[in-house]
């Protein structure tokens, strides 16, 4: 399970195409694919391996002008999604 320390990450196999306003994302080892909306191709940008989840909730609450716990908890539940889909990875946060 997530939590908001947590520091997600693209996996460097996954590979992503713009359509229209979605983000394709494939996952070539199991040959499925994800449609994500805007808010999820933004949370997937964000998964660069330098933010926690709770950044990446707070930044989409400010730019989404979204309610701040509905973001956190759907961000959390989204990020365990990809993890389980293998499209993101968990890992440790690297202080600059």
């Amino acid at each position: 399970m997530l939590n908001w320390a947590d520091v997600v990450i693209k996996k460097p196999d996954v590979v992503t195409r713009a359509s229209d306003d979605e983000l394709v994302v494939v996952l070539p080892e199991q040959g499925k694919f994800i449609v994500l909306n805007a808010t999820g191709a933004r949370i997937l940008e964000l998964a660069d391996g330098t933010h926690t989840l709770h950044e990446i909730a707070t930044a989409i609450a400010d730019e989404f002008a979204a309610d701040q716990d509905r973001v956190e908890t759907d961000v959390l539940q989204f990020a365990e999604t990809l993890v389980d889909r293998q499209a993101l990875s968990v890992q440790p946060r690297v202080e600059v």
